[in-house]
């Protein structure tokens, strides 16, 4: 890994499925992002969840016992809103109330 991470400089890592099955973390996840982490790699955490805010996913994470920054976490719901907040957009959002915590600093239209 030595040769490697010097060309290396970010990881994107899946959540679901690979650092963790519902509340079960896959074995030895912990310890292989702490070796990431000792080669000073920016790492991302990417998920296509719909359903829970990048606060729901940073709590359950660190709850799992991962040593993770909410900032690292890019789920979809992260870059439709990315996308709505630089385009000054103003959707009609059909998303859970969960869900919805991550355009409340967005313009978006209440429902009539």
């Amino acid at each position: 890994m030595a040769n490697r991470s010097r060309l290396l400089k970010t990881v994107l890592i899946d959540l679901s499925g690979t650092l963790h099955v519902g509340n079960e973390i896959t074995p030895s996840a912990v310890e292989a992002l702490e070796k990431l982490r000792q080669h000073n790699l920016k790492i991302k955490f990417v998920t296509n969840t719909t359903k829970e805010s990048r606060r729901i996913l940073f709590e359950r994470l660190c709850k799992l016992g991962f040593n993770i920054k909410n900032d690292e976490i890019w789920s979809s719901l992260w870059a439709a809103r990315d996308t709505v907040a630089s385009r000054s957009l103003k959707p009609h959002l059909l998303v859970s109330s969960d869900a919805l915590e991550d355009f409340k600093d967005c313009c978006w239209m209440e429902p009539s």
